[in-house]
């Protein structure tokens, strides 16, 4: 059996999380919220509509939502020309290339940023596909954007490998009755949570590709 393989973006295959944290500090703390690292670890893996709805609900701000999120894109936009990927990650698409039948970007990000990313980084002509949650009803850990992938590329969901960072993408992969690697961050790898994904790895420089026949045999969830 061939699967799809479905990545995510944003810490999984590029560093870009101290981007989004510095384009939402400046953009927020512009309106008189100073998010600390420990709030920025709070929105992690949501939409940027999702993310900024959360702070509008828990602190004052005098602006439009929509020009908030406008404003934290484009600042990221600008910042992924120069952005750099995660380690493991280049052998990691390469490696999955080999064993896959579709792959595809799978993220919470806007499509913009999706595609600003994979041109700086060129990885754009490794993905089929990519797919943003930006107009989905709900977002991750909502499984909408991963079944819509399956959907698109004509695979079933139980035939489809995600890899993730975040907790909310494990939660949505897993939701979609998925087969999940997980890559959480050095500051996450203890959260007990994760043990729902297939398989947990340090870092993609882990990744061998057997690991990608593997989780879709198993017949748990936990490792």
């Amino acid at each position: 059996m061939q699967p799809a393989v479905l990545f995510d973006l944003d810490g999984l295959l590029i560093d870009s999380e101290p981007i989004w944290e510095a384009a939402k500090s400046e953009v927020f703390g512009a309106f008189g919220l100073h998010l600390t690292q420990e709030m920025q670890t709070e929105t992690r893996g949501m939409r940027q509509r999702d993310m900024v709805a959360y702070w509008f609900k828990r602190a004052n701000i005098q602006a439009d939502p929509a020009d908030i999120e406008d404003k934290i894109v484009n600042g990221v936009c600008d910042m992924l020309r120069d952005v750099k990927l995660m380690p493991g990650a280049e052998q990691a698409v390469a490696a999955c290339a080999r064993v896959s039948k579709s792959m595809a970007v799978v993220s919470s990000s806007p499509e913009s940023v999706i595609r600003q990313a994979l041109e700086s980084t060129r990885l754009a002509q490794s993905f089929d596909v990519v797919f943003s949650a930006e107009d989905d009803e709900f977002g991750k850990p909502h499984p909408g954007a991963f079944l819509r992938a399956a959907t698109t590329l004509q695979i079933p969901p139980d035939e489809c490998v995600v890899l993730e960072d975040s907790l909310n993408g494990v939660l949505a992969g897993v939701s979609a009755q998925m087969a999940v690697i997980a890559v959480p961050d050095e500051d996450n790898r203890g959260d007990p949570r994760f043990a729902i994904a297939s398989l947990i790895l340090d870092s993609l420089e882990e990744l061998d590709p057997g690991d990608i026949g593997h989780v879709l045999s198993t017949p748990t969830r936990a490792r």
